[in-house]
C-alpha cells in the first residue's frame, strides 16, 4: 500500500496531528515550528502514525530534509503564510494550509503562481462542504427543486474567547478566517460565483483595545443577479451548545431549503408543500469521509476531489476582495 509522507508546520491553526490515527495511508515525518516535547508526545501517543516523526529548526530545514508528500502549515502569522506555502510548492511538496491562504491579492497570486510552476497543489482547511446537509442542500438546488435561484443567506458564528488575535495578521481577521466557510458552501451549493461584495466589519463589543473585528457582513451580487448576505461574528453564546453556528437558506422561484442551529435543523419547502426536513441519502451521507481524508485518497490514487484546488483559491479571493471593500468603504469587484 502507497503512504503518503506528512509533515507538520506551525501551531497557529487547526493543525492536523489528530486526524493522522484515522489515515491508515499517511504518517507524520517531520515537525517544525512546534516544540520538540509536544512532538516527543505524539510520538508516545500516536507510534503508528507519528513515531517516525522527527524534529527541525524551522520550514526551510523541514522542506529540504523531512523527504515529506505533503505539508500542513499553519503558520504564525497568517499575513505571511503565503511566502511558506510558496516555498514549500517550490521545494516540491503539496500543501494543506490554514485559511486564509492569503491575506493579499498579491500574496495569492503568489501561490498561484508556485502551484503552477511546480506542479504541486494545495488546500485550504475548509471543509465545511464534507458535511452531509450541504452535499444534500446542493443535490436538491442541481436538481432544480428550488426553480430559479433569487437569494441566499448564510451565517459563520463563533464564540468569542481572550485568545481572539488583536492584529489581524495572525490569523486574517473575522471576515477572512470565518467568512471564507461561508463564501466555499454558498459556491458549493448554489453552484454560483461572487461577483462583486460591499462588506462591513466593527469592532463593537470588543472588549480589548486592538484591531479584533467581532462582526463582519457581506453583500454580494452572484452570477445571474442572484443576492446574498452573507453575517459572520464572534457571538456564537456558549450556552448554545455548539461551536460554530453555521446557516445556509436558499430562495428560489418554486420553493426555499435552509440548514439552522449550526447544521442541527434543516427545512424545505417546495411550493404549496408543507416544510418537511431536508433528507440526506445514504448514498449522500457515505460519499467522503473528509477534506484531508480526500485530499490523502487524491494525491494517492489521482481520484477527484470535492474541494478543488480552484475552490480553495476562489473562495479566498472573495474574502480578501471583501476585506478590501471593508477597507474602502465601497463595492469591490471579485
Amino acid at each position: 500500500m502507497s503512504m503518503l509522507k506528512v509533515a507538520i508546520y506551525g501551531t497557529n491553526g487547526h493543525q492536523i496531528q489528530g486526524q493522522l490515527p484515522h489515515l491508515p495511508r499517511a504518517r507524520l515525518v517531520g515537525a517544525a515550528g512546534v516544540p520538540p516535547e509536544t512532538v516527543a508526545k505524539w510520538r508516545a501517543d500516536m507510534p503508528e502514525a507519528c513515531g517516525e516523526a522527527r524534529c527541525f529548526s524551522g520550514l526551510a530545514e523541514l522542506l529540504a530534509e523531512s523527504g515529506a508528500d505533503l505539508v500542513s502549515i499553519c503558520s504564525p502569522r497568517r499575513d505571511r503564510q503565503h511566502e511558506d506555502i510558496a516555498a514549500a510548492l517550490d521545494a516540491g511538496l503539496h500543501v494543506y494550509a490554514e485559511k486564509p491562504l492569503a491575506t493579499t491579492m498579491d500574496g495569492l497570486d503568489a501561490v498561484r503562481a508556485a502551484a503552477a510552476r511546480s506542479g504541486r497543489e494545495v488546500r485550504s482547511m475548509t471543509g465545511t462542504i464534507y458535511e452531509a446537509p450541504f452535499r444534500a442542500m446542493q443535490r436538491l438546488v442541481g436538481e432544480g427543486k428550488l426553480g430559479q435561484l433569487v437569494q441566499v443567506f448564510a451565517q459563520k458564528s463563533y464564540p468569542y474567547h481572550d485568545g481572539r488575535p488583536q492584529d489581524r495578521g495572525i490569523d486574517g481577521g473575522l471576515i477572512q478566517q470565518a467568512g471564507v466557510h461561508a463564501v466555499g458552501y454558498i459556491r458549493f451549493v448554489s453552484g454560483l460565483e461572487f461577483e462583486e461584495v460591499f462588506a462591513m466589519d466593527t469592532r463593537c463589543g470588543n472588549p480589548m483595545a486592538g484591531e479584533l473585528q467581532m462582526a463582519g457582513q457581506i453583500a454580494a451580487r452572484l452570477t445571474g443577479g442572484v443576492l446574498c448576505t452573507v453575517v459572520c461574528n464572534y457571538c456564537n453564546p456558549p450556552g448554545i451548545g455548539y461551536w460554530g453556528n453555521d446557516q445556509l437558506r436558499l430562495h428560489g422561484t418554486s420553493g426555499m431549503v435552509e440548514l439552522t442551529d449550526g447544521g442541527t435543523r434543516s427545512a424545505v419547502v417546495l411550493g404549496d408543500q408543507k416544510p418537511a426536513p431536508l433528507v440526506v441519502s445514504e448514498a449522500v451521507a457515505g460519499g467522503y469521509s473528509g477534506l484531508i481524508e480526500d485530499y490523502v485518497a487524491h494525491l494517492l490514487d489521482g481520484t477527484p476531489m470535492l474541494l478543488s484546488q480552484d475552490d480553495s483559491f476562489m473562495n479566498t479571493r472573495v474574502v480578501i476582495r471583501a476585506q478590501e471593500s471593508a477597507g474602502r468603504g465601497e463595492p469591490v469587484a471579485v
